[in-house]
């Protein structure tokens, strides 16, 4: 079992964060990775820091872009780049535990499964969460759906080669654009895989960029955009899947309270045709944000 992985680090100015989760790659047990860092235009210390750590490991790789082109192009470099059988992904203010991509490599090779992800330790500052899903390898994508409890890209190892041939990338500029890739990556697959017996640990920081009020109505907008490209693609490839991707999307991708607004539920409604559980999302987000504040 000596299969390259590639590891894609996204960093934009992550001074604070970055140490921490590339030590965590290299004290990983299985030590075959390629540490592939893409800082995105950084105006901290960044660079500086990764510079520090490439001394000590020289398998970390440091691509540099001068102008910052956003989460969705950097990952799409980095898998373009890497040299790895497998990728994985990692953003910069997370971690991984110690034989993370080890039990994720076990499980590939175990299962044939082109995607194998595992458990997940959401973190706040004062609380942590677990998420994960059931055991087991998955055929059918409904089950998939099920069974990866979030659609993020980055608790999981992808077959390089799968990623490739289906033309699998990242949809640029857009907020919540892993959702879109991990719903693709399910309907293509043959296999996923589901274990929890190590963790990705989701650092959930209420000060970053993405939790400021500026990025409030491009998160909104964004989450209908994304919402409407899932439903088209599973409208023309998985049409039997409808109903548990309208679950999918009002789990993962939008908040309650954007059903209240007319200009967010009537286009999100057209593209996600009749659907008894959106009309019923929409009427408990009247009650829980309209009408019960008219009291």
């Amino acid at each position: 079992m000596d299969d390259l992985i590639s590891v894609i680090v996204p960093c934009c100015n992550s001074e604070k964060f970055i140490k921490k989760c590339l030590q965590s790659i290299m004290r990983q047990s299985y030590e075959n990775l390629e540490i592939i860092c893409i800082d995105d235009a950084s105006t901290d210390n960044t660079v500086k820091i990764i510079h520090s750590l490439q001394e000590v490991d020289p398998r970390i790789r440091l691509l540099v872009n001068e102008q910052n082109q956003g989460i969705s192009l950097v990952r799409n470099r980095g898998m373009a780049e890497a040299a790895g059988k497998y990728i994985g992904f990692i953003d910069a203010d997370d971690f991984v535990d110690p034989d993370f991509y080890g039990r994720l490599l076990q499980a590939a090779h175990k299962t044939g499964a082109e995607i194998i992800t595992t458990a997940t330790s959401a973190e706040w500052p004062n609380k942590k969460k677990i998420w994960s899903g059931k055991p087991g390898v998955y055929q059918k994508f409904a089950d998939k759906l099920m069974a990866i409890r979030i659609g993020t890209c980055w608790n999981k190892l992808y077959l390089t080669d799968f990623l490739r041939r289906n033309e699998l990338s990242f949809p640029p500029g857009l907020l919540s654009e892993d959702n879109l890739f991990i719903i693709k990556c399910l309907a293509l697959c043959t296999k996923l895989g589901v274990i929890d017996s190590t963790r990705y640990h989701y650092v959930i920081n209420p000060g970053s960029l993405t939790h400021t009020p500026k990025m409030a109505s491009k998160k909104k907008a964004d989450s209908l955009t994304i919402s409407c490209m899932i439903l088209e693609f599973i409208r023309q490839n998985v049409p039997g899947a409808r109903h548990q991707v309208i679950h999918f999307i009002i789990k993962n991708i939008i908040s309650l309270q954007y059903l209240t607004d007319d200009s967010y539920y009537h286009p999100l409604r057209q593209a996600a045709g009749f659907s008894p559980y959106l009309i019923k999302k929409r009427l408990i987000a009247l009650y829980r944000y309209r009408f019960r504040k008219q009291k």
